[in-house]
């Protein structure tokens, strides 16, 4: 009985480590030599070669490099808006970056204030993206309740000079989506990743 109490222990152990260990692990990011196109779409030829992370209610997220960029496409369902929130950390400064699109796009920096933007609406530096369009009102007559068009997909395009090194340390959320009667569902990777613990995100390598 000794015996088998012991044993359950060591392995309860050994899958713990194995599971710190795969959450540490480092993805690599599948290159490509064509640039892929900001046209609100993952399904194109370019994005075929695409490293894929699964998230729930079909959403998905699309990772490419190249020797300039970094490229990310958030893809939900037809019904879905699909908002992306971009987070990397520089290695060098030990900032943290986010990049948000909405109905607009901006940078932020987190700071002891929270989360901060680095320039004003729509100065991109170093980065640029296809954001969720407009698509009119719900009461044209007294121009009330904005629309944003569904179905399209959130891409961005990090410059590789922005941030050092060929690994980055990122997270990805991915909001407006249609899950469960919820229309604004929001999902993660990693799934527990935390905005501002960086120890919770993960390391991806965008090394030929």
């Amino acid at each position: 009985m000794q015996n088998m109490s012991k044993q359950l222990f060591l392995s309860v152990c050994l899958s713990f480590v194995a599971t710190e260990t795969n959450a540490a692990e480092t993805i690599a990011i599948n290159p490509i030599s064509i640039v892929p196109l900001l046209d609100g779409r993952c399904g194109n030829d370019e994005w075929q070669a695409a490293t894929k992370i699964e998230l729930p209610a079909q959403a998905s997220i699309y990772l490419l490099h190249d020797k300039d960029y970094f490229y990310i496409c958030a893809k939900g369902k037809a019904e879905d808006i699909t908002v992306l929130d971009l987070y990397i950390e520089h290695t060098e400064t030990g900032n943290l970056h986010k990049f948000h699109l909405s109905a607009q796009m901006g940078e932020s920096v987190l700071t002891d204030k929270g989360w901060e933007g680095v320039s004003g609406k729509w100065i991109l530096k170093d980065y640029a993206g296809f954001w969720v369009p407009y698509s009119g009102l719900e009461d044209p007559e007294n121009r009330k309740g904005p629309k944003w068009a569904k179905g399209t997909h959130r891409q961005v395009q990090v410059s590789r000079n922005k941030f050092p090194g060929n690994t980055w340390n990122m997270m990805f959320g991915v909001s407006a989506i249609n899950h469960e009667g919820n229309w604004n569902s929001e999902f993660f990777y990693p799934e527990k990743a935390v905005a501002t613990d960086k120890s919770t995100w993960r390391r991806l390598s965008l090394s030929e």
